[in-house]
């Protein structure tokens, strides 16, 4: 071209050059999803990058026409947003102009940036700004090949048209800098022949407008090449990409994602004898249908989607743009693009089951860690239109990609989980958790599958309880506890879940007229398991430990009992030790031995054999009620040893403590919790901590209360 350029900045450091400029962009989160899965995947980034967080144009953008700097030469031919208006300011000839009032300028652009120029009269080629090539040669390679006079070029130019094209350039929006061109399109091959136009996105929401285009086709090709806003991340794309859209109604025609999908596939169907209207129809059908979306008989033509609108298309268009981008750079989701194209295009269908469970999982990232709504927050930050229900074609996608059967009335609640070994969300069944913990459920009120929540794929099968206040830890989050309350299951607390009072609160709480006699098992022991085996260090610390927070609560002296072992002598020695006292009784108790409830100590053996070890079979006596040749009555057996304790209270203080076993503890414990302790060995592993046991609690009058007690952490151990 003929003239003198004014080349402006490229948008990226723009500022740099001369004060004024201002950001009245808001940051954004990128979103790039996942939950709590034991694979690794996508993760929702709270701390993106600062260069991640503004548009391009926030670079560029005052906040009003009167914070505009001086149009002087240093600033020639360069641009300005102002805030709420979607057209740039230039500067020329000593004064801000708006890109509407360029009579005496040209704009064009180059390398995603906007260019200004002086415009030159009688130039054979009109501007760039307002399209159009008057001077291409006209292309005689139209017509139908089953015309009869297919051989006649003259009969085959089609009428073509003279007039604007305008329309929406969408990936999200591209920025002012784009570029477009325009060619021609023969409508029986879809060949595509000369260029006929070129120009420039220069709205901030992505408009563009080709004026006085010229085509000696009905059908021409709008492709346009620039960064565009990301929705993922509020800010602009790091590379330009460029989209296409093939229309035979070009005066308007916006370019998005899935007119860009669908011109592999109308080629394809132009060489099965398809006229160009019906091809494209029923390739955005199908497109549409890849992702999960069933286009109804008022499906407009993809030319007419817009992803800033209430209906339908639009949200299925934003959601597309939304999983091509997802967790990738331009080049990898423009290759993704053009493969997903070339893969629908012999058949319709998307056959690739590796990209679909790729995509899905990038969803279920969002979803399950509830990131739509950044997602949204980005779009409606743009203030470009009003943002679509994009979630539901999102979510729409999942059981597309994992095989799901349909989410329907007589589904609703069902929880499954992805069988697909591919995804990094795959379970070898629904309890397993060692590739990943996500679910999925059947939503009735929005009748999709979504991630499951916590309790909801936890608590499946669980029905009723089995008493009240009954503990069950969750199926797929193992260290996760639920509690059966008032006829239904919710997440139970720490101490819920434990059941058990620290012994000095307990202790901390005794009133002055009653009696406590705490019996518990004895602190942490070597692997020695005979009646002389020791405490370990760590058994000696601990007991010393709940001496000294018993000492610290008050200063009377207890009495000890052991059941003779090595073990049980040196925890009540231990918790003396700590708690300062020096003169105190320690009696051997042959009531405390932890064979107490044992009737048959060889079937107990033969059962421990068979049945999983000794935790086992006890904890199935005792709460299952199991093995009774072997054990006596539990019943029984607790109302004499609870019996016999207190035939001993003139022997003992008003407190007590008593060293025993988990063998008698974990009966005892069934008995006097009615079974609502977590010690069901046999069913979830649980079993009695160390210093762990039950507080007898007697009140003035001879009534007794039981609680059980700990002297760690917790009251119980998952082994």
């Amino acid at each position: 071209m003929r003239v003198t350029w004014y080349v402006i900045a490229a948008y990226l450091g723009f500022c740099s050059l001369f004060a004024g400029c201002s950001s009245s962009g808001s940051s954004a989160e990128e979103v790039d999803g996942n939950e709590e899965s034991s694979a690794s995947a996508s993760i929702p980034n709270e701390s993106v990058p600062d260069e991640k967080k503004f548009s391009v144009l926030d670079t560029l953008t005052v906040e009003d026409v009167d914070k505009l700097p001086d149009c002087d030469e240093s600033r020639k031919g360069r641009f300005l947003f102002v805030s709420g208006q979607p057209l740039p300011y230039f500067c020329m000839n000593g004064e801000w102009r708006g890109a509407a009032d360029s009579t005496d300028f040209s704009i064009t652009c180059n390398n995603s940036s906007l260019q200004a120029v002086a415009k030159i009269t009688n130039e054979a080629r009109t501007d760039s700004a307002s399209g159009g090539n008057q001077n291409a040669p006209a292309n005689p390679y139209y017509g139908n090949p089953w015309d009869q006079n297919y051989n006649n070029p003259a009969s085959l130019v089609p009428s073509g048209f003279d007039s604007t094209i305008e329309g929406i350039a969408q990936k999200g929006p591209f920025i002012p800098g784009a570029s477009i061109t325009v060619q021609e399109v023969d409508s029986f091959f879809g060949h595509e022949m000369q260029q006929v136009a070129d120009g420039c996105v220069i709205a901030n929401d992505g408009q563009f407008v080709l004026n006085k285009v010229h085509s000696d086709s009905n059908c021409v090709k709008i492709k346009v090449t620039g960064l565009y806003r990301s929705e993922l991340n509020g800010g602009s794309s790091d590379n330009p990409v460029t989209l296409a859209a093939r229309t035979c109604s070009p005066s308007k025609a916006n370019v998005n994602i899935l007119t860009h999908l669908e011109i592999p596939r109308v080629d394809q169907l132009l060489m099965n004898h398809l006229d160009i209207n019906t091809a494209k129809a029923q390739a955005e059908r199908e497109v549409l249908a890849a992702f999960g979306i069933n286009a109804g008989t008022d499906m407009p033509s993809a030319e007419e989607m817009n992803i800033f609108g209430n209906d339908e298309y639009s949200a299925g268009l934003l959601a597309i743009s939304a999983m091509l981008l997802g967790g990738r750079d331009e080049n990898e989701m423009m290759n993704l693009a053009n493969n997903l194209a070339e893969d629908i295009k012999g058949d319709g269908v998307w056959n690739d089951p590796n990209w679909k469970i790729k995509i899905a999982d990038w969803i279920v990232g969002i979803d399950s860690a509830g990131k739509y709504s950044n997602i949204r927050r980005n779009v409606s930050d743009w203030n470009l239109g009003p943002v679509p229900n994009f979630e539901k074609y999102m979510r729409g996608f999942i059981p597309l990609a994992y095989g799901f059967e349909p989410c329907t009335k007589s589904n609703a609640g069902t929880v499954t989980y992805v069988n697909q070994g591919q995804s990094v969300y795959f379970a070898n069944d629904y309890e397993h958790a060692d590739h990943s913990r996500v679910r999925f459920i059947c939503d009735a009120t929005l009748s999709q599958w979504r991630v499951a929540k916590g309790i909801e794929k936890d608590t499946v099968g669980f029905g009723k309880g089995e008493f009240d206040k009954e503990i069950r830890e969750g199926r797929v989050n193992h260290d996760a506890n639920y509690i059966y309350d008032n006829g239904k299951w919710r997440t139970a607390t720490a101490e819920e879940a434990d059941g058990f009072t620290e012994i000095s609160q307990v202790y901390a709480s005794l009133k002055s007229n009653e009696k406590a006699i705490f019996i518990i098992r004895h602190s942490e022991r070597t692997n020695s398991t005979g009646k002389s085996g020791h405490l370990t260090e760590n058994g000696v610390k601990y007991a010393q430990e709940l001496g000294a927070r018993l000492a610290a609560v008050g200063n009377e002296d207890f009495y000890y009992g052991y059941s003779g072992y090595t073990r049980t002598q040196e925890t009540c020695d231990n918790i003396a030790k700590g708690k300062g006292q020096t003169n105190y009784q320690l009696q051997e108790l042959a009531t405390l031995d932890g064979g107490w409830y044992v009737k048959d100590s060889k079937k107990i053996e033969s059962y421990s054999g068979s049945d999983g070890g000794g935790w086992a079979v006890y904890s199935k006596y005792a709460f299952a009620g199991a093995y009774s040749d072997a054990f006596y009555n539990l019943k029984d057996k607790s109302e004499q040893l609870i019996s016999e304790i207190k035939g001993n209270l003139g022997n003992m203080k008003r407190v007590s403590f008593m060293c025993t076993h988990d063998f008698l503890l974990v009966p005892l414990l069934a008995y006097v919790t009615e079974g609502h302790a977590n010690l069901r060995y046999y069913k979830n592993k649980r079993w009695l901590n160390y210093l762990a046991g039950v507080a007898m609690i007697i009140s003035s009058d001879g009534k007794v209360r039981y609680i059980p007690v700990r002297g760690l952490e917790t009251g119980t151990v998952k082994q």
